[in-house]
């Protein structure tokens, strides 16, 4: 669907620098009738199958927020089993009912009668009729792909004997290499996080003998394993953003990229998030200087725009001829990023005011400014050592930071790089290995998402996961179960079932509805793979945190374990998972806590 055909000078207003744009004090306006609900998909898919005989949860989504009574579950119709109760989680579109007694090969159908289910302004749903049949979902694989060591092979085999089961707490740690996170929810519950997640983020700081981060000290990972705990590892893995070559050189060359702004910004699709950047981070711009936007696309429709901060809050006129009338610049699938040169006036406003960004179905991760004169701009870009790059400003993990594809053409320099930066891990991994210590490993993930640089293609990504497998077996790094992430609808990243032992998922403020969808979508696209909640917190988009873990697994999202994103400096107010979330999650029963690893 395009923007323009959703998006109306009206709705734009509600973003604060874009108040001025629409005023239109002489305009009226006429609210039409709601219409009913009307269903827009359903799990089962209408004449599929299911896996799994027992029980099911199905879901209905409409296409507006619903009301219905629990109490009312028994109005509905089913056949094949029986229904022991039907929910719309808080304030969803999303009816969630659950089934018992069903048996392989048996046809089901659902009939959810009209007017049981409401909309807004108390308008009848018409009846919806779903048949599905049930067939047997494959075992859990009996054992990991690669790794072979004890203790590997016994952590593996207590996730699977605890997996629909039980759910495993985790908590992931803060990047300085710590357990300071779990240590907060026992402050709060009582009770530590059976997984700790680390991550090999700070790497080129490390192997650089950075005085505040040593990957060669493991001893927060020895302490928790000591201690009963199981080990999660990630590797946000951190590019270099210029060419690595053998000429080296102390200054900055002419058209390297200076990067103003950083991040994860996710603008969602309702025109409600933006972002400052500050006037002192144009200091360097001029006529003639690109501004490049990095982004990754997460619509049907995506638009970037920008805006001066200054009292007129207008666009930038730089762009003015590719616009589409209001500002905005339509971004085309499979892009990463957009750039233009800014005119005299602009970076003259830019320097004294500043900019907001903002935007439609996109997540900014970084903007850059180049300079280049006229006589130089089309000169050959200067190859830098590796040792001399700047660990905390000249690497990226960020989309477009690093060319993917490059990264797995032999002979490139983007290629050696990775093979050498896999090889300034692996000695950090294998003490961890001689420890004694398994580990769940999740690398480059949530590649379809496209918000880092080994996410702008499936089938690089495919290569550069293998190459990354290969490697740690040939060298001996035989106590590593390999999670995957999926981004929901991306079967053509998967690496293959013969490279991946359990399928994560990563959630950010959805409700439980979504996530129990989202669980049963994994499920069946990855039969025979344990499905796992690998991250989840707070989404600034829907202003809310993830589901609690009760609503959930109730719901029948039966992940293997759960680990919310670090940020425990406080109780709730924004927090990826607060102090009640918390208390939530361990007061369930089928939860799994530090204490009760045995593997």
């Amino acid at each position: 669907m395009k923007l323009k055909s959703i998006i109306q000078c009206g709705a734009i207003a509600a973003v604060a620098f874009l108040a001025t744009a629409c005023a239109d004090t002489d305009a009226q306006y006429t609210i039409p009738e709601v219409a009913a609900p009307t269903v827009l998909s359903t799990y089962p898919a209408a004449n599929g199958e299911v896996g799994t005989p027992g029980e099911i949860t199905m879901t209905v989504k409409y296409d507006k927020r619903i009301f219905f009574a629990s109490s009312d579950y028994s109005k509905l119709q089913f056949t094949g089993g029986t229904i022991d109760r039907a929910i719309v989680y808080g304030m969803d579109s999303v009816l969630t009912i659950h089934a018992t007694g069903l048996q392989r090969g048996v046809p089901c159908q659902l009939t959810i009668p009209a007017g049981v289910v409401t909309g807004p302004n108390s308008q009848p749903a018409p009846e919806t009729t779903l048949a599905f049949t049930v067939r047997d979902l494959p075992p859990v694989a009996s054992s990991p792909v690669v790794a072979t060591s004890a203790k590997a092979v016994s952590l593996y085999n207590f996730l699977r004997e605890n997996y629909r089961t039980n759910i495993i707490s985790g908590m992931m740690a803060s990047v300085a290499w710590n357990n300071d996170e779990s240590e907060n929810v026992f402050k709060w519950t009582g009770k530590y996080p059976a997984i700790n997640g680390y991550d090999y983020i700070h790497l080129q700081a490390s192997v650089r003998g950075a005085n505040w981060i040593n990957y060669g000290d493991i001893t927060p990972v020895k302490t928790w394993f000591d201690n009963g705990g199981i080990i999660n590892m990630g590797w946000h893995w951190m590019a270099p953003k210029y060419e690595i070559g053998e000429s080296g050189g102390d200054d900055p060359v002419v058209g390297d990229a200076e990067t103003i702004w950083e991040g994860q910004l996710n603008l969602g699709v309702d025109w409600g998030v933006s972002d400052q950047i500050a006037a002192e981070k144009f200091a360097n711009a001029k006529e003639g200087t690109v501004l490049t936007f990095y982004y990754g696309i997460n619509s049907d429709a995506a638009y970037w725009q920008a805006k001066l901060m200054d009292s007129s809050w207008n666009a930038l006129t730089s762009y003015k001829d590719v616009d589409n009338g209001w500002g905005c610049i339509e971004l085309q699938a499979g892009t990463n990023n957009y750039s233009f040169k800014l005119n005299a006036d602009d970076a003259a406003k830019l320097k004294e005011g500043g900019m907001v960004i903002s935007g439609y179905g996109i997540t900014y991760t970084m903007i850059t400014l180049t300079n280049a004169s006229s006589a130089k701009q089309n000169a050959p870009r200067k190859a830098k050592r590796w040792e001399d790059l700047d660990p905390n400003n000249d690497f990226s993990y960020s989309a477009g930071a690093f060319d993917l594809k490059a990264a797995v053409t032999e002979g490139t320099w983007q290629n050696q790089f990775v093979k050498d930066d896999l090889a300034r891990l692996v000695p950090y991994l294998k003490l961890v290995r001689d420890a004694g210590i398994p580990v769940l490993w999740r690398p480059l993930h949530e590649a379809a998402g496209g918000w880092f640089w080994w996410g702008s293609d499936a089938e690089s990504f495919k290569k550069l996961w293998i190459m990354m497998f290969d490697y740690f077996k040939q060298e001996g790094l035989d106590n590593i179960i390999w999670v995957w992430t999926s981004e929901g609808d991306d079967l053509d990243w998967y690496p293959g079932a013969e490279y991946v032992d359990i399928i994560g998922r990563d959630l950010y403020g959805n409700s439980a509805a979504s996530c129990i969808e989202e669980y049963q979508k994994l499920q069946e696209n990855y039969a025979g793979k344990i499905i796992t909640l690998s991250e989840c917190g707070y989404s600034q988009y829907t202003n809310s945190v993830v589901a609690p873990i009760s609503e959930q697994w109730n719901g029948g999202a039966t992940w293997s374990w759960f680990m919310p994103w670090y940020g425990t400096n406080g109780d709730n107010e924004n927090m990826h998972a607060g102090k009640d979330w918390w208390i939530d999650a361990m007061n369930c029963p089928n939860v799994i806590t530090r204490d009760k690893v045995k593997y």
